[in-house]
């Protein structure tokens, strides 16, 4: 486990692999964010009071916050392990770094969208 540890940390990455890895991931937790995960709960909710009290439970606050970054991890994940399975550590490495990138950014997600919206008023 190490070997491939330090193979990952030795490998260069591919420049286009990664920029592709890392804008179709941003793009699939954004889209998951602001569309997908707010359309599901509207058709599993509604519009009532009783939809509104349902939704700021804990347990819902959580899924609409933390799903659209949960999902992209699990799935930069699993396209790391196939790619350490074939041996191919430069875009396992690829992989990894979106994972991280984009963890970092979701955590202040926030703060980066008020920017843009001041910036660009």
């Amino acid at each position: 486990m190490l070997d491939k540890i330090n193979a990952i940390i030795k490998s260069k990455i591919l420049i286009w692999h990664f920029l592709l890895v890392f804008i179709g991931a941003f793009f699939i937790c954004a889209l998951l964010y602001v569309l997908i995960i707010p359309i599901i709960f509207w058709m599993a909710l509604g519009e009532s009071a009783e939809s509104d009290r349902i939704a700021n439970l804990p347990f819902n606050m959580f899924m609409g916050e933390w799903v659209a970054l949960i999902l992209t991890i699990l799935l930069c994940s699993i396209f790391t392990l196939i790619n350490l399975k074939k041996l191919t550590f430069q875009r396992a490495k690829s992989y990894l770094l979106t994972a991280v990138i984009i963890s970092i950014l979701y955590l202040f997600r926030t703060q980066i969208g008020d920017f843009l919206f001041e910036a660009f008023q």
